[in-house]
């Protein structure tokens, strides 16, 4: 499966700039013939048992929102937290 990963826009309420914590990175699958479209939201991601974090490119002040592409399985863990599964990955912007 195809799953993108990304920054969710809605963690930050706009009226108090409050971030929810819970809510941070936002994991889509891609539609397929077998499959809808699936969104989830979590505290953390792990790519291949590392942390989404240490690979992730943030966007700088201006550029439009950054996010990155993985083939392969999600399991989420009982800490909310997306494992993905994958045996390579490519960026996409």
């Amino acid at each position: 499966m195809k799953y993108l990963v990304r920054i969710n826009p809605r963690a930050v309420n706009p009226l108090t700039k409050a971030i929810d914590a819970t809510r941070v990175w936002e994991v889509e699958q891609a539609a397929t013939r077998d499959s809808e479209k699936v969104k989830w939201h979590c505290a953390d991601v792990n790519i291949d048992g590392a942390s989404v974090t240490k690979i992730f490119k943030f966007p700088k002040k201006g550029e439009p929102p950054a996010q990155m592409e993985f083939y392969g399985v999600v399991v989420r863990g009982a800490d909310d937290a997306i494992q993905i599964l994958t045996k390579g990955r490519r960026e996409v912007s």
